[in-house]
């Protein structure tokens, strides 16, 4: 099959609240906002932030969708991501648990995975599942915060965990269909990785046969999909087409995202999967002020002051 994920790109999740986001993405965990828009899908209004480092490079976007004001809940379980891994330099967790502890941030647990030390932590609104995961061959540049100390700072996403309630054919979707390689199994965890493995090119499915079937649908707590690069059209067209020749043809036409073009895969684990080719976010805003713009999203053209009067979750940072 054609050589053609590489890497992580970005990852959806579905939140509480924009301010609850602003202040844990940004003044606990060191990102800058840098997109504010709405989501592409649907008639009803719902805020999508971008945090990141200040430009946005693959590998380095958490996106959020706050749900809250809805009241739409989603259930957690199997058949979803589950776990969102960021990379810190080596002897950085000390600082992180503090860090955390003093922002009243609830820590899990701290532990090791595939001999790597682990700190693993929740979103103080939602609940929703994070880790930062020590990796001294992370070389990436750490994201520039006021908040957050250069040299314990987020270097960019170490990895994303699927849960899943049964094996089924997801080990050889990873292998044939997503070109990642298994390198390794730690307990209920089994690594695959793309190109050269590490930090920003690994998944682990976890599996918990014990654990029922979470939510697809949009709702507060869950994370919607991860998002995989892809280096061109061309090659996303070919990934749809060796994907659906594979006979895994739950897989949507090309949606443009106008920061990237996506197709959306559903996993025989449950998970949906994308396959991204980045476009920028300097497409409509320029660099110095990205993120302060209200970006209406192309189905609610011309309605922007209403929709923000509707929204009525102001973020301030």
């Amino acid at each position: 099959m054609t050589d053609r994920i590489h890497g992580l790109h970005h990852i959806t999740l579905c939140t509480s609240t924009a301010q609850g986001d602003a202040n844990f993405f940004v003044k606990v965990l060191g990102m800058t906002l840098i997109k504010r828009t709405l989501l592409y899908d649907g008639l009803e209004p719902v805020y999508h932030l971008y945090f990141s480092d200040p430009l946005g490079a693959s590998a380095n976007v958490t996106t959020s969708f706050p749900w809250r004001r809805t009241g739409r809940k989603a259930r957690p379980g199997t058949g979803q991501f589950s776990m969102t891994s960021y990379s810190v330099p080596k002897g950085s967790l000390a600082f992180w648990r503090d860090h955390l502890t003093e922002h009243k941030v609830p820590i899990r647990r701290r532990y090791e995975r595939f001999g790597q030390a682990v700190l693993q932590f929740e979103h103080p609104e939602c609940g929703l599942a994070f880790e930062m995961v020590e990796d001294d061959t992370d070389l990436r540049r750490p994201y520039p915060s006021k908040y957050v100390p250069g040299q314990f700072a987020i270097r960019g996403f170490h990895s994303w965990t699927v849960t899943m309630q049964a094996l089924g054919d997801m080990p050889a979707f990873m292998n044939e269909a997503w070109n990642f390689r298994k390198s390794g199994t730690d307990g209920a965890y089994t690594r695959y990785e793309v190109d050269n493995g590490g930090s920003g090119q690994t998944i682990d499915l976890l599996y918990q046969p014990e654990v029922g079937p979470g939510s697809w649908m949009y709702g507060e707590g869950m994370v919607h999909h991860g998002a995989f690069a892809v280096n061109s059209i061309e090659i996303q067209d070919r990934v749809k087409a060796e994907i659906e020749g594979l006979g895994f043809t739950d897989c949507s036409d090309r949606k443009d995202r106008t920061y990237f073009k996506s197709i959306y895969i559903r996993s025989p684990a449950g998970a949906l999967f994308e396959a991204a080719v980045h476009v920028g976010f300097t497409v409509d805003e320029p660099e110095a002020t990205l993120g302060t713009e209200f970006m209406i999203s192309p189905q609610f053209h011309d309605r922007k002051e209403e929709l923000l009067a509707r929204l009525n979750d102001p973020i301030l940072l």
